[in-house]
């Protein structure tokens, strides 16, 4: 279970500003192009929205409706723009109950936080309109046993098993390869359901 006091005092201090400061992060415009990707309106939960960082780099007005979920009222505090239409909720991914279905589930370097984030993924498979996908972003280490990668591991074989279906995925590498991305737009199958 996350610490919720370590998270609200990282958000106070500052911690986790770098996140929202970084307005030209190509991370996080693959992202918000993935969300995207169809170009008619869509509503969007952000799983773990943390500041809601992510809305510097979507066009709103393909947003129909907006959800950030984060265990940080501090964070969620943080966000702006505020839009009347949109919805924003103090939990822990663990304790969320999702109270309706999206066209797009994000989830942007928020799954390595979870001790389970192969449950957290089969959780929200019904919270997905019939069209709808998940977007994943993962931060990797480029060190085989670390958690980050061990939960890139986990998910790709579960997808691939629960025969999700890839719409596009990339992995994107910073110059010196120490670090790196993997992004996913993908959809569960009606059987994984």
């Amino acid at each position: 279970m996350q610490d919720k006091e370590k998270w609200e005092r990282d958000y106070k201090s500052g911690v986790w500003d770098r996140l929202t400061d970084n307005k030209d992060s190509i991370h996080c415009k693959i992202v918000a192009s993935y969300v995207q990707k169809k170009g008619t309106k869509q509503s969007v939960l952000d799983a773990g929205c943390g500041a809601g960082g992510i809305l510097k780099h979507l066009d709103l007005n393909l947003i129909d409706k907006y959800t950030g979920v984060d265990i940080a009222q501090t964070a969620l505090d943080k966000i702006a723009p505020k839009r009347s239409q949109d919805e924003y909720i103090c939990s822990s991914l663990e304790d969320y109950i999702p109270n309706g279905q999206w066209d797009v589930i994000l989830f942007n370097e928020v799954l390595y936080y979870m001790s389970d984030p192969v449950a957290q993924i089969r959780r929200f498979e019904n919270s997905l309109k019939p069209e709808g996908f998940f977007v994943i972003a993962m931060y990797k280490k480029k060190r085989y046993f670390s958690w980050n990668d061990r939960c890139v591991r986990r998910l790709r074989r579960y997808m691939q098993q629960a025969s999700y279906a890839f719409d596009d995925a990339i992995e994107l590498s910073n110059i010196d390869g120490s670090a790196a991305w993997e992004i996913f737009r993908v959809r569960p199958s009606h059987d994984s359901i």
